[in-house]
């Protein structure tokens, strides 16, 4: 394991000698771009979380990698993650995406966490069935959609959005395994029974 976070790296380089590294912590530095990282082909998680990154690439070798950490970047868009198949957790968190796509291939992902974006709808799933924790907080989501298929799914963070229409939260009743739904401050919470009704 190497932990390099906070400090004022502007590239990711000189480290072609760790062939062995599992697990590479890049927070919190200067790095605007994804590179030299194809020799990591025993690399299960990576962290480059609140860099300067703007674009997902260069990760096609790290095949083995289940956990990738991409929060408090740039990135505009989801993409070049479908080499990635046994990633189970993405974060994407505080970035610029506005739109959820190029999952399919993530078959195994457990955990997807797409907050403090400009998210308007909920699509592109129908691919990852394994998916427990789903994380859309703080976009501009204005209906609940497309997660019926969602079985495994038990935490659902949906608060600081759009939702207004009861009709469609009434449709959460068909993910049995739900354990945890924050709707605070969408237009639903305002009403006087929302407690209840969420219940």
């Amino acid at each position: 394991m190497l932990d390099v976070s906070f400090n004022r790296l502007h590239q990711i380089k000189n480290l072609t000698a760790l062939t062995n590294l599992r697990k590479l912590f890049l927070c919190a530095n200067r790095i605007s771009l994804i590179e030299n990282l194809d020799h990591f082909t025993s690399l299960t998680m990576l962290e480059l979380g609140d860099n300067k990154i703007r674009k997902i690439e260069n990760l096609d070798h790290l095949t083995n990698l289940t956990h990738l950490y991409l929060g408090k970047n740039k990135v505009t868009k989801i993409e070049n993650l479908d080499k990635l198949v046994k990633l189970e957790c993405l974060s994407l968190q505080c970035n610029r995406l506005t739109k959820i796509e190029n999952l399919d291939q993530l078959v195994n992902l457990t955990e997807l966490y797409l907050s403090e974006n400009g998210i308007e709808t909920i699509e592109n799933l129908h691919h990852n069935k394994q998916l427990e924790t789903l994380d859309l907080a703080k976009n501009r989501v204005k209906r609940i959609e497309n997660i019926e298929h969602l079985e495994a799914l038990e935490e659902f963070w949906m608060n600081d959005n759009g939702v207004s229409d009861w009709a469609c939260v009434d449709k959460l009743v068909n993910n049995k395994r739900l354990a945890t739904v924050y709707l605070e401050r969408n237009p639903v919470a305002s009403d006087v029974n929302y407690r209840r009704k969420l219940k």
